[in-house]
């Protein structure tokens, strides 16, 4: 239970990732955008979410043309979610080796 409520900011970051990945961004059948909701039909969060999941279908081309920050923003949640990972790894690495030294 301390392992996900310490990695749970990456969990979320990862679940946003795969639903992403599995949403398809050329059928709009159904969103959780409020502006999409309101019948209007730009919105950047919902072209940033367009430009990942066409990012993860290897369409370069699409991605960039949904949101120019697509690609970046995969790249910094990736490096979020690793530094997540390292810093608590670290610290309880840390923990062990100055617990061990000292009693």
């Amino acid at each position: 239970m301390i392992f996900i409520r310490r990695h749970l900011e990456a969990f979320i970051w990862i679940a946003a990732l795969v639903a992403l990945a599995f949403t398809s961004p050329v059928d709009s059948c159904y969103s959780l955008c409020p502006l999409h909701n309101l019948g209007i039909s730009w919105c950047p969060g919902c072209g940033l979410g367009h430009s990942i999941s066409w990012l993860f279908r290897g369409d370069l081309l699409q991605s960039f043309n949904a949101h120019p920050l697509g690609i970046p923003a995969v790249l910094i949640i990736a490096f979020r979610v690793i530094s997540i990972f390292r810093k608590n790894y670290m610290y309880k690495h840390y923990s062990h080796n100055k617990s061990i030294q000292h009693g």
